[in-house]
């Protein structure tokens, strides 16, 4: 009996044993003490680009001039990847004095020609970023292209004025010299019958 019970307990406690482990396998059990996971190479890297254009849509014009400066002297000094998509989504940045649109896209357009050196953050933050400069290029053309008609349209409006407008004062001008002659004609009558009636006894 006795060597039943022990063999019970242990038979007990090791099916206790195994769903404890079997729990940790699941990943039901959470240690209180586990640490976060830390960033990763490239969550660090993007996480530098954001705080670099936090900086600088925060900054006033002395520390976005700064900003822009030191990007494009250690891009110019050493054009890697980081230092161009750092530079390219600086001059991206809408509303400082240097925003360049088009210099960015080209930039962005280089770096994303050689995906392989991209880390996958970048990547996605340089394709998010190009999407957004695309239409806002768009936009611009549109707008500069609606500007050119409208001139065109009023600098044709204008021409179609001026050209009515003569037309209206050379009509004026015939008027009133037949006006002139009819003016003329009543004097003259007017003249020979005060003469007609001046010969009358």
């Amino acid at each position: 009996m006795q060597p039943r019970r022990l063999a019970m307990v242990l038979i007990v406690a090791s099916l206790a044993t195994g769903c404890a482990a079997v729990d940790d396998w699941a990943g039901l059990k959470r240690r209180k003490d586990t640490p976060p996971a830390p960033l990763t190479d490239d969550g660090q890297v993007v996480a530098g680009y954001l705080a670099t254009l936090d900086r600088l849509g925060r900054g006033g014009a002395a520390e976005q001039a700064e900003i822009l400066q030191a990007t494009r002297a250690a891009y110019l000094e050493d054009p890697s990847t980081q230092h161009r998509l750092r530079y390219a989504f600086v001059l991206a940045v809408p509303g400082h004095a240097a925003t360049d649109a088009e210099g960015a896209r080209v930039l962005l357009g280089e770096a994303l020609a050689t995906p392989e050196t991209l880390l996958p953050s970048e990547r996605a933050l340089a394709d998010l970023i190009v999407r957004e400069l695309d239409t806002r290029l768009a936009l611009s053309q549109e707008n500069t292209a609606l500007r050119s008609a409208s001139s065109a349209f009023d600098r044709d409006r204008v021409i179609g004025l001026n050209r009515r407008l003569q037309q209206e004062s050379a009509e004026n001008d015939r008027l009133r010299r037949q006006l002139e002659k009819a003016q003329a004609k009543l004097e003259a009558i007017a003249a020979l019958e005060g003469g007609a009636t001046g010969r009358k006894p």
